[in-house]
């Protein structure tokens, strides 16, 4: 089932739809025996779910006034605090923790809105990996070439946000919530076929979510729709859930940011894009190549150090030191161990070097309303392919190659599908100008409508 926000809450405003029927149709699909919903939920929330939309459906009957989307199921990643549960973030280490006290402050305003929490997600454990697997909980599968007889055979969801991500394309939810330190929610709605957005690093209140770097996380939503995610987005931010009009696609100016980004590409994917790019062009977008030295600079490399690096170690220090990180994944307790010897002079440095890096590009791409780039040059890893830690850090650095590069210039990003139906998937990557959230919104708004296969 594909579910839209703004169809879904027309139909229970006007009562040809029940929120206790949404909500079961979603409980089905999660529950399903050769469904994901094992894996891609941590916890479910079934008896309270349908409570709170029988709540619904009887103010409903009764003609009290409701929030606009009062009845519509939310699945929400497992670093979100919601009052009286164990925020996890998709490890054991925490299962001792105490119940969280309040929702995270991103989470409250979606309930305000009215949406119903059906579950908390499967993640990778604290985030801090771009596949999704997980040792703990198990690993979602993304839709394409999934062996419903065999849970060894598929390809990852992406990370960190996997259970989220899938969640939405095998309909136990029509809306999620994520977050995004390096691709976590773009990655994951790139291989499962979803529209995905990374904000704005200070959009979002970042209050009751378990970081991985404080200076680069971005809570985001992910959905079926741009429409969807800008809802979403609007309330998160502390707004009403406005969408912006769309831009016009004529005169639209789109730069491709030729380089590494554009190198070592999936056939498919390179296929997919241009295909879409093409598409754009027909539509009267005014497509350029560009060269940004400074993306350039980044070409990924073997070196473990950097800032969310630092930042990861930080907050995981104590318990590493503790002796508790054979109680870890070992690939994550492997990455959070990259940055355990970071001088304090090279944080700062390469703090410095980073605001630099943001204003030398913001100069550079002033006359193009957005970058346009393959969301991941990589289709879905196979699960078998992931036999170790080597494997592991492979390809998670694959998965995120391009993505990482708007949560360095803390620009907004979002991550359209543009393959055609039934193959891999691919997404097309908008990235806008620092705190020009809504600005991208609109102008992916009408991308969507000329770029889906």
């Amino acid at each position: 089932m594909t579910y839209f926000l703004k169809d879904l809450a027309a139909q229970l405003a006007t009562g040809s739809l029940r929120a206790r029927a949404l909500v079961e149709e979603c409980l089905a699909a999660i529950d399903r025996p050769d469904g994901e919903g094992r894996s891609s939920f941590i916890e479910t929330y079934h008896e309270r779910a349908r409570a709170e939309a029988d709540a619904v459906d009887h103010a409903r009957q009764q003609g009290w006034s409701l929030p606009a989307f009062a009845g519509i199921p939310l699945s929400v990643k497992d670093l979100f605090d919601e009052s009286g549960s164990v925020t996890r973030s998709g490890s054991k280490v925490l299962n001792d923790a105490a119940p969280a006290s309040s929702d995270a402050t991103v989470l409250a305003r979606l309930k305000a809105a009215g949406f119903i929490v059906i579950g908390r997600t499967n993640m990778t454990e604290f985030a801090f990996s771009g596949l999704g697997t997980n040792t703990h909980y198990g690993d979602p599968r993304c839709p394409f070439e999934r062996d419903i007889n065999d849970r060894s055979k598929g390809r990852v969801a992406g990370g960190s946000s996997s259970g989220s991500a899938v969640s939405i394309s095998d309909g136990m939810a029509p809306a999620t919530i994520g977050s995004d330190t390096g691709g976590s929610t773009r990655t994951p709605a790139a291989f499962c076929g979803i529209v995905g957005l990374k904000p704005t690093t200070t959009r979002m209140p970042s209050q009751g979510i378990f970081p991985l770097s404080r200076s680069f996380d971005a809570a985001g939503p992910m959905a079926n729709s741009v429409s969807c995610c800008a809802i979403l987005d609007s309330l998160m931010a502390g707004g009403n859930g406005d969408e912006n009009p769309p831009f016009a696609v004529k005169g639209l100016r789109l730069a491709l940011p030729k380089g590494y980004v554009f190198e070592d590409l999936d056939p498919h994917v390179a296929n997919s894009f241009a295909a879409a790019i093409d598409r754009l062009s027909t539509a009267g977008a005014n497509i350029v190549d560009i060269s940004l030295a400074e993306i350039e600079a980044m070409r990924p490399s073997n070196n473990t150090k950097s800032i969310v690096a630092a930042e990861a170690y930080q907050i995981h220090k104590v318990r590493l030191e503790a002796g508790m990180g054979k109680d870890y994944d070992p690939f994550i307790a492997f990455r959070l161990q990259g940055g355990k010897n970071i001088l304090a002079s090279e944080y700062i440095e390469m703090v410095e070097t980073r605001k630099a890096v943001w204003q030398s590009v913001q100069a550079a791409v002033r006359g193009y309303d957005a970058l346009a780039l393959p969301t991941s040059p990589i289709l879905p890893p196979a699960l078998s392919s992931l036999t170790d830690t080597k494997s592991k850090t492979v390809e998670s650095a694959r998965s995120l190659r391009n993505t990482a590069i708007s949560n360095y210039l803390d620009r907004p990003t979002i991550t359209i599908p543009c393959h055609t139906a039934g193959s891999g998937p691919v997404g097309l990557s908008l990235i806008g100008s620092r705190q020009h959230d809504r600005k991208l919104l609109a102008i992916a708004g009408a991308v969507e409508a000329i770029v889906r296969g």
